[in-house]
């Protein structure tokens, strides 16, 4: 179980980042900490709102010391550049980086291997290539036709990959470690209940521990950007399964599993228009995902307090955001306000210290969707522009060092750049 700790506001500010020579540590489990925990779990999962802010009152009297900080010590780049990049150079630093991966699709690593059901990659990895091939072909990005190929092969591969029931799953290798040997436990609790949860080498049920919204809603939300650009109602189909297998599954108490589920959902309603994608958006973002959420627009746990899950959070809420005032719902104003803090404590965060999750940078991703959302805003432009500029000056050759990719958000960032310098 992950601690729960809240965030305090220094001097009214928004408490933007974590000074890592502040850091104090992960905090250490208690039994009071863990009852309340646990309290809180399962009136998350009863969306019982009364319940869920009554504990959560008592564990932030608890929590207390360790506002806010994340779990993990925190490392940023060396320079703090506001300064508008130069797209061209974006542009190489990114082809690149196709051109690696031309030779070597990462969902060439993800399909089941033998009949052992061994598997590389989770889906979300060669979802992401896929989309970032989408977005550089949207973009204009030469070459275009192979760009634009390779979206609809990683497409393809992500199509075959879904479950009968709709969901997409984990790789189930017996003989797996790390996140590998998390689906075999799942697999092995499912054996002890008289369940088969593996399906064509996939692990297909989490058995109501969260984990697989991850995949399931990042590959429904790709699939329906691929939907937007190619028109392939195949597309849209395998996105709304994903989501209706989403329908009523048990909240949990990870603030950004949650949100995935809740992200794609609220996609399909504005891709959709059907209410009852909506209604659940509603309910997973309003007892699943927004009591975590601070004043200061951050998430008062240690682990959604590191930047690239605090992104993933602010990501989704863009969204949820979008969906609410498309249905001209009275929730809409608070959600989009909460929304915005979130943005802006990212972006606090990114200017003061500098970027950070060199791997990911899903920060860039937040910030060049909230711009596209709500429009010009200053200090998340500014933000932007130092994530890309420690992108390209330091995070990239320190990638290239170790035969690592850059993250694909820049893909995202070419594709916004290209849709704000038009006239």
């Amino acid at each position: 179980m992950r601690v729960l700790v809240l965030a305090a506001v220094l001097g009214g500010l928004l408490n933007p980042g974590f000074d890592p020579a502040q850091w104090p540590g992960k905090m250490p489990q208690t039994p009071r900490v863990n009852a309340l925990a646990k309290e809180l779990r399962e009136a998350v999962r009863a969306c019982d709102s009364a319940r869920i802010e009554a504990v959560k009152a008592k564990l932030v009297t608890e929590m207390g010391a360790y506002a806010g900080t994340p779990e993990e010590k925190p490392e940023y780049g060396a320079s703090i550049d506001p300064s508008t990049p130069d797209l061209a150079k974006v542009e190489t630093v990114w082809r690149e980086t196709l051109e690696r991966l031309r030779t070597h699709h990462l969902w060439a690593d993800a399909a089941p291997r033998d009949a052992q059901f061994q598997t590389g990659n989770r889906l979300r990895v060669p979802l992401r290539e896929a989309r970032a091939y989408l977005f550089s072909y949207e973009a204009g990005l030469e070459p275009k036709d192979q760009n634009l190929a390779a979206a609809k092969e990683g497409f393809e591969y992500i199509l075959g990959a879904q479950a009968s029931t709709g969901v997409f799953g984990f790789p189930y290798d017996p003989k797996g470690g790390g996140l590998k040997k998390q689906a075999v436990a799942v697999v092995d609790a499912a054996k002890a209940r008289g369940l088969n949860v593996v399906e064509n080498g996939w692990v297909i049920d989490d058995l109501g521990d969260g984990g697989l919204n991850f995949d399931n809603g990042t590959c429904g939300i790709g699939l329906l950007d691929a939907y937007r650009v190619l028109r392939d109602e195949r597309y849209l189909d395998a996105a709304k399964r994903a989501g209706d297998w989403t329908i009523g599954r048990p909240l949990v108490l990870n603030w950004n599993y949650n949100a995935f589920s809740g992200w794609l959902l609220a996609r399909l309603y504005c891709v959709t228009g059907e209410q009852r994608y909506l209604d659940e958006a509603k309910r997973i973002f309003t007892c699943g995902v927004l009591p975590g959420q601070m004043d200061n627009g951050r998430w008062f746990d240690q682990h959604n307090a590191k930047i690239q899950y605090h992104s993933i959070l602010a990501t989704t809420l863009i969204d949820y955001t979008l969906a609410l005032k498309k249905a001209q719902d009275p929730l809409a104003a608070e959600v989009e306000k909460k929304t915005k803090l979130a943005l802006d404590n990212l972006s606090e965060q990114i200017t003061t210290f500098g970027s950070s999750d060199p791997t990911g940078l899903l920060s860039l991703e937040a910030l060049c969707m909230g711009l596209e959302a709500f429009g010009p805003t200053e200090q998340w432009q500014k933000a932007v522009n130092v994530d890309v500029n420690c992108l390209c000056n330091e995070f990239a050759p320190r990638l290239a060092a170790r035969d690592m990719p850059v993250p694909d958000p820049i893909a995202e960032y070419i594709r916004y750049r290209r849709w704000a310098d038009t006239p």
